[in-house]
């Protein structure tokens, strides 16, 4: 994942052979990049943060496991790719979508992880009411539903693809508080 990082920020070009004022106007066209930059950090590094949280939680691992976790890090090494179509193609709905479907099929796969290893026992004891499936079909279903509402708007799958990071704390807390209940 830190290789993905790294690829994103190589997307944005750096001006070349400009002074002054047409460099700072340079600058500010950088800005859509920057932002398209800033989006997919901020979710490639939720998917990091995810998947440290569940890999952290097992006791074992099995083959599945394995290829579950090869499949879900080729679509984050995917993310450079849509994220650049995404900037490039910023207004174009299928570039949205193409970046929504990518995020949808990553976070589909990193749920599949977290069924498989629940019901494959492959989850410590003391951590099995933490690890909960349900959180991380709500972000599978906002990036799954982002792609046709990219053809809707194009700000609309960027709310959707945000909302993933800024509200899956929430989420988390009130599965905690249902499940305990």
């Amino acid at each position: 994942m830190a290789v993905a990082i790294t690829l994103l920020v190589l997307n944005i070009q750096v001006p070349r052979e400009l002074h002054g004022q047409k460099l700072g106007h340079a600058l500010v066209d950088l800005l859509p990049s920057l932002g398209a930059f800033a989006i997919a950090f901020a979710l490639v590094g939720r998917f990091w943060v995810i998947h440290h949280n569940l890999f952290e939680k097992l006791r074992g691992f099995d083959q599945r496991l394995m290829v579950l976790n090869l499949a879900f890090l080729a679509t984050i090494v995917l993310i450079p790719f849509s994220s650049e179509l995404y900037d490039t193609y910023t207004r174009d709905a299928i570039a949205s979508a193409v970046l929504g479907a990518n995020l949808a099929l990553a976070a589909a796969i990193h749920s599949s992880m977290t069924h498989h290893v629940m019901r494959q026992g492959l989850v410590h004891d003391e951590r099995r009411a933490e690890t909960q499936p349900t959180v991380g079909l709500g972000i599978t279903a906002a990036f799954a539903i982002s792609v046709p509402a990219a053809f809707l708007s194009v700000h609309l799958a960027e709310a959707l693809w945000i909302s993933t990071v800024v509200v899956r704390y929430p989420l988390r807390r009130l599965g905690r508080r249902t499940t305990s209940a």
